[in-house]
């Protein structure tokens, strides 16, 4: 057993194939469930998903329908039985170009990881020996093969991208619980001290991140979920953004979904990296000011940011130039060059560290 299909009768009716991928099996199951990843592999080389439904529940239904370079086209469709991801799924499967009782195959797929490797075994078990030989001959070998080849390029793909998911992942995750803590250490008195950012108190400070997580979320089609009200509960509204925004992380096809931002064509999980997440360190100083926090900030991540600051553009700091009111970046405050790095790319991003 290898990254070579294999194909073997068992007993009368069924047909066992076995190939293993380079590739989590979450991957592997959400290649095997999702509509848009289902389109990129399914099928025989030349041959293309011209329909793709998936209603991934225990009796929902899924239909594909392909059709060859030479515009010859075949549905495949079938019920799910059983679901348990990421490791087992059952569907009673019907291909119409065989008769319609013979030709239901009831399909089992197991789904084994070890090392990062995932072993795909699928049992498919016929009414009769006679269909079950059938398929076998009508050249099924070469096309689920070709079509294995193709789940392999793209979960591998994908894999690099969940790396980089990763990391964005687990950096604002730590930006995240760094900004929260600031917020859930805000004393009841202190949410309409004046923050370093004009015009803003403590409250806006939070009510602007969480503006900037729904922001992002909407060109993807979404929106923030339920939360408290920022006047009542800035934590909780926070703590409900971040979750919103997390999901988004842990799609891998969310998150590599591309949209037009101020600053160019972006991934989601770009965005949110270089913009939302970043904006949490930088505001986490204001608030911490602005509520007489320690406001330090991780020499990691000052340095990290360092270079960026370096390369913002004068029209960064042009009020509205992105937009009515919009202020990306103030003026730059000039500050020693012996001085700290802190202080050096707190001036760059307009903020004075001496006032």
């Amino acid at each position: 057993m290898g990254r070579l299909l294999s194909v073997a009768k068992s007993g009368d009716l069924e047909i066992v194939m076995t190939r293993s991928f380079d590739a989590p099996r979450a991957l592997v199951f959400d290649a095997w469930t999702k509509p848009e990843l289902v389109r990129r592999w399914f099928g025989p080389r030349g041959c293309e998903v011209v329909e793709c439904e998936i209603d991934l529940r225990v009796g929902g239904r899924w239909r594909y329908r392909l059709r060859h370079d030479g515009g010859m086209e075949m549905l495949l469709q079938g019920v799910y039985q059983e679901i348990d991801r990421p490791e087992r799924l059952v569907s009673l499967e019907t291909n119409e170009d065989c008769d319609a009782s013979e030709g239901q195959a009831l399909a089992t797929l197991t789904l084994v990881e070890q090392g990062g490797v995932t072993t795909l075994t699928q049992v498919l078990r016929y009414g009769s020996k006679r269909i079950r030989d059938a398929v076998l001959e009508s050249g099924m070998e070469r096309g689920v093969g070709e079509g294995f080849d193709k789940l392999a390029e793209a979960v591998a793909v994908t894999a690099k991208g969940v790396n980089t998911m990763n990391a964005v992942m687990d950096r604002y995750r730590g930006r995240a619980e760094a900004f929260e803590s600031k917020v859930a250490a805000v004393e009841t008195g202190q949410w309409e001290n004046r923050s370093p950012c004009a015009e803003w108190n403590a409250r806006d400070v939070v009510g602007h991140i969480v503006d900037m997580h729904g922001a992002m979320l909407r060109p993807l089609g979404r929106e923030l979920g339920q939360a408290p009200a920022l006047l009542e509960d800035p934590l909780g509204a926070f703590r409900a953004a971040r979750a919103d925004v997390e999901a988004v992380l842990a799609d891998p096809v969310l998150a590599a979904t591309e949209h037009e931002t101020p600053s160019g064509k972006m991934t989601a999980e770009q965005h949110i990296d270089q913009v939302v997440s970043a904006d949490m360190v930088v505001h986490g100083w204001d608030l911490a000011r602005a509520t007489g926090q320690d406001d330090t900030i991780d020499p990691e991540e000052v340095a990290r940011m360092w270079p960026g600051a370096q390369a913002i553009p004068d029209q960064m700091r042009i009020p509205g130039a992105f937009g009515p009111g919009i202020v990306v970046f103030g003026p730059e405050v000039k500050v020693p060059e012996d001085a700290p790095l802190q202080d050096r790319l707190l001036g760059l991003l307009g903020r004075d560290s001496n006032a």
